[in-house]
């Protein structure tokens, strides 16, 4: 496990503005049953430890429609890009989604984010661009495509 640079600085620079950090994360390994759900708590727990406990909570989908383990095999509103976990965040956490943003390296992140009513920043990569093929989602557009994360403080 390697925290890419610049990513502690500019997640404390976050937390110092005042924002929530929330992980919204789809866990198909789980589904696969390639690690269990304990197994996935134990290394959010070593991440958030890594980044010196700036994260204020994990929210993790262990769904997949087709899972190995039938357990897992379902149609959830959790896995993105359906807005379930974040819904479920600001519930939790009273978080107004107008004034919040969706920051992530895939377009399901990005869909999950507008459904939400958040504002939503695409981190380029290899794969940020892919389509959802079969799901239904009509294109949807990030509001801000970045480089880097730290690119984020720019915007927010």
């Amino acid at each position: 496990m390697e925290i890419l640079p610049k990513v502690k600085e500019t997640l404390k620079k976050l937390k110092e503005k005042g924002y929530l950090l929330i992980v919204i994360t789809n866990q198909p390994v789980i589904a696969r049953g390639l690690i269990g759900e304990k197994g996935i708590k134990e290394l959010n727990k070593y991440i958030n430890l890594k980044l010196d406990d700036l994260i204020d909570k994990f929210y993790v989908c262990p769904h997949h429609p087709h899972a190995n383990l039938k357990e897992y095999r379902k149609q959830c509103d959790c896995r993105k890009p359906l807005p379930g976990m974040i819904l479920h965040g600001a519930k939790e956490f009273d978080i107004d989604l107008n004034q919040s943003y969706v920051i992530g390296d895939r377009i399901s992140d990005i869909i999950a984010g507008k459904k939400a009513g958040c504002k939503t920043i695409l981190l380029e990569t290899d794969y940020s661009h892919k389509k959802i093929i079969g799901e239904g989602f009509e294109e949807i557009e990030p509001d801000f495509i970045v480089k880097f994360l730290k690119d984020c403080l720019k915007i927010i």
